[in-house]
């Protein structure tokens, strides 16, 4: 159960869709009527602390990613605390950053939670939104203690 509280942690998860946009204009052969402009919105920042939410079909807990941004993709720790429990455990996120847009991954080994979860294994995906230092999404996955995790959401604020 913890285990799978721990993986909706995990779903951390989180980041949706982006927005990207480029005009173009061109007009006759004279170069004073043609004109030319174009807009590629730079890629989130989501280097850094993250803190916050996460709420899946297991139930609710706090959850915290440590990440290193290279380019496009990121990568780093999570950490989750169960709310009913207080169960705690440990992983890693990554992912893709395309825009505003995120996609990532979260997984949580066996050994990495306490308390009776400890056998237990967890791995999550999911998408969402970075919209300045706010990051929510939604994500699904499954644990091998308890089976499926559905309907999850996570919301993070940047340290």
């Amino acid at each position: 159960m913890i285990l799978t509280r721990l993986s909706r942690v995990l779903a951390g998860a989180v980041l949706g869709a982006g927005l990207v946009s480029a005009g173009c204009s061109g007009g006759g052969s004279s170069p004073t009527t043609a004109s030319t402009s174009s807009s590629t919105p730079s890629n989130a920042s989501v280097g850094g602390s993250w803190s916050g939410t996460a709420t899946d079909s297991s139930g609710a807990g706090l959850m915290t990613w440590a990440l290193t941004q290279a380019g496009t993709t990121f990568s780093g720790t999570l950490t989750m605390t169960d709310n009913s429990t207080g169960t705690k455990g440990s992983g890693t996120v990554s992912g893709t950053v395309s825009g505003a847009s995120v996609s990532f991954t979260m997984a949580v080994p066996a050994g990495a939670a306490d308390g009776s979860y400890t056998t237990c294994s967890a791995s999550m995906s999911g998408s969402g939104t970075v919209s300045g230092a706010s990051l929510s999404g939604s994500y699904t996955g499954t644990n091998s203690c308890t089976g499926s995790v559905s309907s999850g959401t996570v919301t993070l604020s940047k340290q």
